[in-house]
C-alpha cells in the first residue's frame, strides 16, 4: 500500500499525504502539550555530543537539515547483520540524495570502542559522509535513546532493539520500523521519498 501511495503522488502532483509525527511532548502531570493555537507539540531530539568511528565530534546540530535514519545498536547483538545489510540497501538507495544519511549509534561503549566501530563500518562499507557510526558516554546515550526516541532502558542501559528511527529536518520521528522486516523497510524506503518529497514542495 504505501508504495502505491507514492506512485500516485508522484504522477498526479499535489496532495496532501503526510507521515504521523511521533512522541507528543507532555508535562510535569503527564498531560501532551499544545501550542497556542491548539496543535500539538511533538518531541524533537535533544541535544547531544557523541563520537563518529573517525574519531570526530557528531552533535545534534549534525542533523540538522536532514532526513535521517537512526539505528541504535550493539556489535554483539545476534540480529545486527541482517539489519545492517539493510541499512547498506538504504545507503545505495538514497547515494545520490545528500540530505539523506543513517546514524547508527551504540548503546555499549565500552566494549564498542572506536577501533570496533571503525571495524563494523569498514566490513558494511559505510561513507563517511553518508553513514555515521558513533558511541559515546554511556549516560548521554541513555538519555538519547529515552527523550529523543523513546526507546526503553534496562538495567543501566538502552535495551538492544531492531527498531529504526526516521527523523525529519527538525529532528522529529516521523516513523518507526522493524529493521528485520523487509516489508517494513519498503514501507521505510517509501516514507522517506514522502518527506522528500513534502520538502521539495515546501521551497
Amino acid at each position: 500500500m504505501p508504495l502505491l501511495i507514492f506512485a500516485f503522488i508522484s504522477i498526479f502532483g499535489t496532495h496532501h499525504f503526510t507521515l504521523r509525527t511521533y512522541f507528543p511532548k507532555v508535562d510535569a502531570s503527564g498531560e501532551v502539550q499544545y501550542t497556542a493555537s491548539g496543535d500539538t507539540v511533538f518531541q524533537q531530539v535533544p541535544d547531544f555530543s557523541l563520537v563518529s568511528s573517525q574519531g570526530g565530534p557528531f552533535t545534534a546540530s549534525d542533523l540538522e537539515g536532514n532526513i535521517t535514519v537512526v539505528h541504535f545498536f550493539d556489535t554483539a547483538s545476534p540480529e545486527l547483520q541482517e539489519i545492517s545489510s539493510q541499512l547498506v540497501r538504504l545507503q545505495e538507495k538514497f547515494g545520490e540524495y545528500p540530505e539523506v544519511e543513517i546514524v547508527s549509534i551504540s548503546i555499549d561503549p565500552e566494549h564498542d570502542s572506536a577501533a570496533v566501530l571503525q571495524q563494523y563500518a569498514s566490513i558494511y562499507g559505510a561513507k563517511e559522509n553518508k553513514w555515521h557510526v558513533l558511541t559515546g558516554d554511556r549516560q548521554e546515550i541513555n538519555e538519547l535513546a529515552q527523550q529523543g526516541f523513546g526507546l526503553p532502558l534496562g538495567k543501566q542501559r538502552v535495551l538492544v532493539t531492531d527498531r529504526l528511527m526516521l527523523l525529519d529536518k527538525e529532528g522529529k520521528v516521523r516513523g518507526i520500523y522493524k529493521g528485520t522486516d523487509e516489508k517494513e523497510i519498503e514501507r521505510l524506503v517509501t516514507e522517506i521519498n514522502v518527506l522528500r518529497d513534502e520538502y521539495g514542495k515546501s521551497r
